[in-house]
């Protein structure tokens, strides 16, 4: 089944903390009548299409809780015709931790919210004090509980490269989030945006941010710990299109395929640790993909291929092949074929 979101983006007006990485100002509010204009252009598109498929309105762009209640009943009523006319399935929307509440949560469900993705970044308490969150992480342990005792799907959203991150606390946190169990994650490094306080501090040589290799390598690690937890992961990166352009990113590991280079690490390691075990018996060595999945297995610019042969002695390359499984590849020697299950590229 196909799944079509029709993005709102409505900023946490009113807002009582400033994050350092955020500034609500390079994110514009939609109007009542802009609303509607967005989710009957996307219905446009999306009816057309004979596919099965579900369709989810969201409110994204900040806390959806944070601002008025009237505003956020408001919203929501705009959608109640097209929940009703069974044109669009359901609402999802994204908030912080410590907005949520059994009394926000039983009117976010009579209007047809069934996702909630919290804002969580980190639950490394030095992490969010840091990064002026205004909550600890007890605060994301309860409203995750409610959530999901309410029967409504939850998402989780990280930031890896907060201030006062390191790769142990970044690595705790994504226990920790297994540990919850949400129904899928979101993973954006951190980046600096143009006059945030997190600005500020990289210009006083007071916070550096990730390098892109590292960042990659890192949420490579977190990718496959949560999918070998069947936690889906929805988005690796911040994109352009995600609240603000990216002529506002002044520094860290941003990149447009960011969730790309990700899988390609993914597949880089999947494809070593195959190597390794028959690498010093073989003449040669060749990885056989799916024709569909060869771009990932052999990276941006070929880097996969370039980066086994510089650690082999003997010549290496990836090929397609139609007989492969998309949840297979295989590695052959001059003597050997072996077959590879993996669960982390589709």
């Amino acid at each position: 089944m196909k799944h079509y979101i029709i993005p709102i983006f409505v900023p946490h007006m009113g807002c009582p903390f400033q994050c350092v990485f955020c500034d609500q100002r390079k994110i514009s509010s939609e109007k009542n009548t802009a609303v509607v204009k967005i989710i009957e252009s996307y219905l446009k598109t999306i009816e057309v299409k004979q596919v099965q498929k579900r369709v989810e309105v969201a409110f994204y762009g900040g806390s959806f809780t944070a601002v008025e209640k009237e505003r956020q009943i408001e919203l929501l009523a705009l959608v109640q015709p097209y929940l009703m006319s069974g044109r669009v399935d359901n609402v999802r929307i994204s908030t912080r931790p410590d907005f949520i509440s059994v009394q926000i949560l039983d009117y976010l469900k009579k209007y047809g919210v069934s996702v909630i993705e919290l804002g969580v970044q980190s639950l490394d308490d030095r992490v969010l004090k840091l990064s002026g969150r205004g909550h600890d992480s007890s605060c994301v342990y309860k409203s995750a509980s409610l959530i999901k005792e309410a029967n409504i799907r939850l998402g989780i959203q990280l930031m890896p490269g907060l201030p006062g991150d390191t790769l142990d606390s970044i690595l705790a946190t994504m226990e920790k989030t297994i540990e919850i169990s949400p129904d899928f994650v979101r993973i954006y490094p951190t980046v600096v945006i143009e006059n945030t306080p997190l600005h500020e501090q990289l210009k006083k040589k007071k916070y550096f941010p990730m390098i892109l290799s590292d960042a990659v390598q890192v949420c490579a690690k977190m990718y496959r710990e949560f999918i070998n937890n069947r936690i889906q992961v929805i988005r690796m990166g911040l994109q352009a299109t995600d609240l603000l352009d990216k002529q506002y990113v002044i520094e860290g590991p941003y990149h447009p395929s960011f969730g790309e280079l990700v899988l390609n690490q993914v597949a880089y390691e999947l494809m070593v640790e195959q190597i390794n075990i028959v690498k010093d018996s073989a003449d040669y060595l060749k990885c056989i993909v799916p024709p569909k999945q060869l771009s990932i297995y052999l990276g941006q610019k070929r880097i996969n291929v370039k980066k086994i042969n510089s650690i082999l002695p003997i010549n290496f390359e990836i090929i397609g092949c139609q007989e492969i499984p998309f949840n297979q590849f295989r590695v052959a020697t001059q003597s050997r074929l072996i077959t590879c299950f993996q669960k982390y590229l589709s």
